[in-house]
Parts: C-alpha cells; structure tokens; sequence
C-alpha cells in the first residue's frame, strides 16, 4: 500500500499482513488473534513484542472511539533498529457530526478529548472532518505551530508540501511546542499527560497525517 508517512532512511525488511478494523465489535476477537499472529512473526523480543500490542490496543481503541463511519487498515513493519506500527483509514462522517459533538462542551471543545491518545483521536476527526478550513489556515500561518482544535492549542503542525498535499503533525513536534511554553500551567498538565500515556512512554515517535479524507499514523519504537 502507498502511503504519505515515508521512512526516507530505510524500506521495511518485513512487513506483516495488514488487519482491517472498524466498529464491529463482533470481529474484535479476531482482530486481537490477528494482532497476536503479526507480533509473533516480528521476532521481537518478550518486553518490545508487549510494547507493540499496547500500540496496537492503543491504535485499534482509537478507531473504536471515533465518531461516525471510520475504516482502517493496521499493520507492522521491522526495520533496523525500528519497528513501526503503521494504521490507514478512511472516514465518510459528516462535518454536522463534528460539530454536534462538540457543541455538547460548553467551551466549544470536545469533551470527550481526554488523556493524550482521546486529543489524538481529536485531532484526527477534526483534521478528517475540516480538512479544507485547516488548509486555509495552513496557507496562512505556513503551517507551523498553529492548534488544529481547542484542546490542541499547544500542538505544532508540520507540513511537507513535496511529499503530499495534506499536513501531518508529530508527537516530537508536539515536545518542542511544550518545551516552548514551559512554565505556563496548561503546558505543565500536558506534558505530564504524555507522560503518563502509554503511547508517550513506548512509541520514540508518532506521526500523523492527514489528506482529504484519508488518516494516516506511524507509532514507532526503538527495538
């Protein structure tokens, strides 16, 4: 499969088969064997192969949890010295779903964005959903260091124009932007947030990209 996230230092030595997943619940037992198959053919060793199934929980719970009719694609890549967990979906959700869902919160944010991974899955819906207004804000502010939501006004987005037309953010980035702020209270309770993640504390990285309607996102993990 194509992809927009790119390793430009190295091609995968292994690939495992990639594992389809959306809300049917009905079919999560055999997504989680189909997990088990995959981490097994990476070789890893005890402590990185639970590592990268808490990846795989945290990536297929993100799927699980957003709203509307959402499809992805799951599935591992080994490179030296890197495993990378990589997840592809699609959405057909409506713009007014977003929108009636945050109006729910008195702020005007999604109340529902809780913990580091809950803004992630934020930032995704909202990327998916309006796609075309944070373009125009991309435009505007280059794209650098700009909130794609209220609960993300700390995130820094980083474009890459020559790889695709979408824009990505990455959890690095996201380091710098608090390390920016440090001192500022909200700053302090967001990096201790992505401390205590799960994700935060595995993945060396997490890169997400959007375009058009069509997510993309790398955990990856020193092994």
């Amino acid at each position: 499969m194509e992809t927009i996230i790119k390793n430009k230092k190295q091609i995968p030595s292994f690939s495992t088969e990639q594992i389809f997943v959306n809300s049917d619940e009905k079919r999560y037992n055999e997504v989680y064997e189909q997990v088990d198959k995959s981490i097994e053919e990476l070789h890893l060793n005890k402590k990185d192969s639970l590592h990268m199934k808490l990846l795989f929980e945290e990536s297929i719970g993100m799927v699980k949890a957003i709203t509307g009719d959402f499809t992805a694609m799951v599935w591992a890549e080994k490179y030296d010295g890197e495993s990378w967990l990589r997840l592809v979906g699609k959405t057909n959700m409506d713009i007014d779903k977003k929108t009636d869902l945050m109006s729910v919160s008195s702020t005007g944010s999604n109340a529902l964005a809780v913990g580091f991974m809950g803004k992630v899955r934020d930032f995704v819906e909202t990327g998916l959903l309006s796609y075309d207004g944070v373009m125009k804000l991309q435009q505007k502010y280059s794209g650098y260091g700009m909130g794609i939501s209220g609960s993300y006004l700390d995130t820094a987005v980083a474009s890459n124009p020559s790889a695709f037309t979408g824009f990505m953010w990455t959890m690095d980035d996201y380091k710098e932007s608090l390390k920016n702020g440090h001192g500022q209270p909200e700053v302090t309770a967001c990096w201790e947030e992505l401390e205590k993640s799960i994700v935060g504390s595995i993945a060396k990285d997490v890169v997400v990209g959007v375009e058009k309607d069509q997510i993309e996102m790398a955990f990856i993990m020193a092994t």
